[in-house]
């Protein structure tokens, strides 16, 4: 599979995973918010974005395994202050929306609230589908410049 194709499936794969384990942990703690919309700039139910990513996660498994055999392809980790910045939106990022789902389930009332008391915008919904969503475009480009760094050097990517 080719760099941007696979990095595209590995990121459907850990993404749509992370989405459904949070529906999941919202049907197990709060059964009553499943039909409820994710937040307000995606106005999709918790339940359908959680059937949907299931969905995205298992296929780009499939497509992953019919390809290579494997899920994920160790790649070498490239230096730099753009890899570097990369891997800290990703890092810090994923933990922003896990803390932000962590407290949709333990005080739902607080997703539509402002984030912080420094400024009105954004609220705490907005919030995670922004880091939700920039944790991906980040794994994306680190995949993808990882991939086309290896091919560069004639490097074997690692099962």
């Amino acid at each position: 599979m080719r760099g941007l194709r696979r990095s595209a499936l590995e990121v459907a794969l850990v993404h749509g995973l992370l989405g459904w384990l949070y529906v999941a942990a919202v049907a197990v703690f709060r059964l009553q918010d499943l039909a409820l919309s994710i937040a307000s700039p995606l106005p999709l139910r918790r339940d359908t974005f959680g059937a949907c990513c299931f969905l995205v996660s298992a296929l780009a498994s499939f497509a992953l395994q019919l390809g290579t055999g494997t899920m994920w392809v160790r790649r070498e980790r490239r230096r730099g202050p753009v890899d570097a910045a990369l891997r800290t939106i990703v890092v810090y990022t994923l933990l922003v929306w896990a803390y932000l789902c962590a407290n949709s389930i333990t005080h739902p009332v607080t997703t539509a609230r402002q984030l912080t008391h420094f400024t009105d915008f954004p609220t705490e919904g907005t919030t995670a589908v922004w880091c939700f969503a920039a944790s991906a475009a980040a794994l994306l480009a680190l995949r993808t410049r990882a991939a086309t760094a290896g091919r560069a050097t004639g490097a074997l990517p690692h099962g």
